[in-house]
């Protein structure tokens, strides 16, 4: 094919839509983006710092692929690293098996290398059973973390907890940005991936919004001396795009009238979480934090998503059932070393 690949601007807000629209995933859940205010306005609204790629071919008129890469400092074999997250590679499906899904990764890989040459971290998460993504991101990784990322898209409560005096759930105070921070960068110190916190980045992060409201929020749980105990970042994605299911198997269609998993209009509001953290010895804190906010939050979305590494001890605050619906995710990561397989990885 003749291909011609370029930087996504603001001007293709509307295609881009269009070519979301047209590719929903391939997994057993089909679902597609259905974004609420400009799409390119969006994506910067989800992160900062993130670059989008576009395909086009003489004689289609609308875009026929597209990718993100979303730039930062992470951790990586404790040092502290520039990296590129490659991800929200979309290839229609009228143009897949004909190397575009090829062509746009190389370009974002490049990219990247001109961004910070080679002392950088590229990865992406690829979902299981994906094999056109595996075969794509052959090409460039290095390592290969099979089954090793847990992404929980948990229902909102339909009952409220039963209340308990010990623990105290509130939105954080300005004053305790520094504190929390620190926690933070102690819980994750022997992760990769894991972007270290200040008070300042942490503050700036609650503050970013599109809206005339917050769309980052941060809620602690505290004891009733006003010690903090655990801690879960909040951004309202719903208010920029929703997912759009299109196709959901039977046998989970028949479960679903059980057990309510997927909301009945087929619109999943998400919100997700970051910077998840509990104090040592405080597990039941974090459980108790993590269930009010899907109780006093289920006006704001019909989906908490919870990420974790599929070893770390933040899954013991998920409490997964067996009915749970969940993906288990892989890493493929480009580094200039390689990562010990018994650390833990870190992804928001």
């Amino acid at each position: 094919m003749n291909i011609s690949l370029r930087q996504l601007t603001a001007n293709d807000s509307a295609a881009y839509s269009t070519l979301i629209d047209n590719s929903p995933d391939t997994g057993a859940i089909r679902m597609a983006p259905r974004f609420e205010i400009d799409p390119y306005q969006a994506l910067l609204g989800l992160h900062t710092d993130t670059v989008g790629i576009v395909a086009e071919t003489p004689g289609y008129d609308g875009l026929i692929g597209s990718g993100l890469v979303r730039f930062g400092q992470c951790r990586w074999e404790g040092e502290v690293r520039p990296y590129a997250l490659l991800n929200t590679l979309v290839v229609h499906p009228d143009f897949r098996r004909q190397g575009v899904a090829s062509q746009l990764a190389k370009w974002r890989e490049e990219y990247a290398r001109q961004r910070f040459g080679d002392e950088g971290i590229l990865f992406a998460i690829i979902q299981k059973n994906n094999t056109g993504s595996e075969l794509t991101a052959k090409k460039w990784y290095r390592q290969f973390l099979p089954d090793r990322l847990t992404v929980i898209p948990m229902k909102m409560r339909s009952a409220p907890l039963a209340g308990r005096s010990q623990f105290i759930v509130r939105e954080i105070d300005p004053s305790e940005f520094e504190l929390v921070a620190q926690r933070l960068n102690g819980f994750y110190r022997d992760y990769n991936l894991y972007p270290p916190e200040t008070g300042e980045s942490l503050s700036a992060w609650c503050a970013k919004t599109l809206f005339d409201t917050p769309f980052h929020h941060y809620m602690v749980v505290t004891d009733p001396s006003n010690n903090i105990l655990a801690g879960v970042g909040l951004a309202e994605y719903g208010r920029l795009r929703t997912l759009v299911i299109s196709h959901v198997p039977p046998a989970i269609q028949l479960l679903n009238k059980f057990a309510k998993l997927l909301p009945a209009s087929g619109v999943i509001r998400e919100l997700s979480t970051s910077r998840v953290w509990f104090a040592p010895g405080h597990l039941e804190a974090a459980q108790y934090l993590f269930e009010t906010v899907r109780w006093e939050w289920r006006e704001k979305g019909t989906s908490l998503i919870a990420f974790a590494d599929t070893r770390s001890p933040l899954m013991e605050v998920y409490r997964l059932r067996p009915w749970t619906i969940k993906s288990i995710d892989s890493f493929a990561i480009h580094a200039p070393t390689l990562m010990q397989e018994e650390k833990l990885c870190y992804y928001a």
